[in-house]
């Protein structure tokens, strides 16, 4: 059986911070025969490069997050505030290049400025709606013809029959940003992964918190433990880890994609 990475590297993805080094690493790994002093100081020197890499991965991450004032929570697109990682949002638009969706469900309004990136994509492509719940208000959020906002719990059965109407068996995005507490994000799990289409993704986000890597913390786990929950109990979905490329995403672990 071919070992594998250790745990630290494979979340971080780093095999390509040395590739050279690192496949060398995998193949010496592999091998049931002796290796040479040689090959062992190369694998031991793979090990330090990998390790040395996540770490320094997860310290940028962490400086990054709790730098909010200067960083995320200082984010615009084209003057609309969006709290989110620029990583991330330039892997949502890679998914509507790709997938061309209908409407992105998002769930989690905040001050909108995500759902007018998300409208401003679809400009680009020149199709698809934003159809984003919250349950408060905000004045001045961005207006767009193609953002439709909706006052509510993205848990409420009431209110994903209202979305379904509005996107009339059309094939969405999902995006859970809502409530980070762990029972509402597997609760918003169960509810709208039935409407993701095999191929397709719903993205639970803050997925980092808890010390995934950062510290900040939430009541019994946070959307880590959902995840990790959701997909112990529903085999259709899986951890897409081409979603992980850039090496930081406030993500990890979040990017599910529906195989079945």
């Amino acid at each position: 059986m071919r070992p594998k990475l250790p745990r630290k590297v494979r979340r971080a993805v780093v095999p390509r911070i040395d590739e050279l080094v690192l496949r060398r690493y995998r193949t010496l790994a592999a091998r049931r025969t002796r290796s040479s002093a040689l090959d062992q100081a190369t694998l031991r020197a793979a090990a330090h490069i990998a390790e040395r890499a996540a770490e320094d991965a997860e310290q940028f991450h962490r400086l990054y997050y709790h730098s909010s004032r200067q960083t995320w929570k200082n984010t615009e697109f084209l003057g609309a505030e969006v709290w989110k990682n620029p990583m991330d949002l330039w892997l949502y638009q890679e998914l509507i290049h790709e997938l061309r969706p209908d409407a992105i469900i998002e769930a989690g309004t905040k001050f909108g400025g995500s759902a007018y990136y998300f409208a401003r994509i679809f400009d680009l492509v020149g199709h698809g709606q934003v159809i984003t719940i919250d349950v408060e208000p905000q004045p001045g959020r961005p207006e767009h013809p193609r953002i439709t906002y909706l006052e509510g719990s993205s848990t409420d059965p009431s209110i994903a029959e209202s979305v379904d109407e509005l996107v009339g068996g059309g094939k969405p995005l999902i995006v859970l940003d809502s409530s980070h507490n762990r029972d509402h994000v597997l609760d918003e799990l169960r509810l709208w992964s039935p409407r993701v289409p095999v191929g397709w993704h719903i993205v639970v986000e803050d997925t980092h918190a808890g010390g995934h890597p950062v510290t900040t913390r939430h009541r019994r786990g946070g959307p880590w433990a959902a995840v990790e929950r959701f997909l112990a109990e529903d085999d259709a979905f899986v951890v897409d880890e081409s979603m992980h490329k850039f090496f930081f995403t406030f993500n990890p672990r979040g990017y599910l994609k529906r195989v079945r």
